[in-house]
């Protein structure tokens, strides 16, 4: 059995208002992690939080379509919202990419310019309680003196690399986010969708209507 039109209908205001309220969170979010995060790296969440405006913006156009049975608004807000889910997509794997190559880049910039007498790597190993790159063996793999940088205050080595930590990290502060931009991304599939089916929905009766 197909679905009734109205129910199509309640189902494409539905997922509006959810995009809606996903929107907000997005926003809310993100303002709430890009103080805790390095200045350079904020752009990405600023990004977000343009999504999470648009997107809240759009649900409005597209509850009005919704209400009002607009064929041409439903249309212009279906396309509006697969650009935005297509938006959104890219986002997420950015986002992933950008902060596990940012550590990593980092770390081996600093590491380069390590020598038994200058500890480029002391402000992350001091940081994150961290020792290497990946491990406390990468600086006899380079044939350099492990700095002090690497020890506690008892004179004991730091076991984890900073790498793994900066990641850790990384991960604690940006599970909100990566969170809610999954959650959207879900929702803004529903919306297109279910407004792409009243679209043809409400082209079908008013071809009937035409007979």
């Amino acid at each position: 059995m197909g679905w009734s039109p109205l129910m199509i209908r309640y189902l494409a205001f539905l997922f509006n208002f959810l995009c809606a309220v996903l929107g907000i969170a997005t926003i809310v979010v993100n303002v709430i992690a890009i103080d805790q995060i390095a200045p350079k790296d904020q752009l990405i969440l600023g990004l977000y939080i343009a999504v999470g405006s648009i997107v809240f913006l759009l649900s409005f156009y597209g509850c009005f379509g919704a209400i009002k049975e607009s064929i041409c608004v439903t249309w212009a807000y279906a396309t509006s919202m697969l650009v935005m889910l297509i938006v959104s997509i890219v986002m997420l794997f950015v986002f992933r990419m950008h902060f596990e190559e940012d550590s990593i880049t980092k770390l081996k910039q600093a590491f380069a310019k390590q020598t038994n007498t200058y500890d480029a790597m002391a402000e992350y190993q001091t940081q994150y309680q961290c020792c290497g790159i990946y491990k406390l063996k990468d600086y006899g793999d380079a044939s350099i003196t492990v700095p002090s940088s690497c020890y506690d205050q008892n004179d004991s080595p730091y076991k984890d690399g900073c790498l793994a930590k900066m990641e850790t990290q990384y991960e604690e502060l940006l599970k909100g986010p990566k969170i809610v931009g999954w959650m959207l991304m879900v929702i803004e599939i529903g919306a297109f969708t279910f407004s792409t089916i009243m679209g043809v929905s409400l082209r079908n009766e008013l071809r009937r209507s035409a007979y």
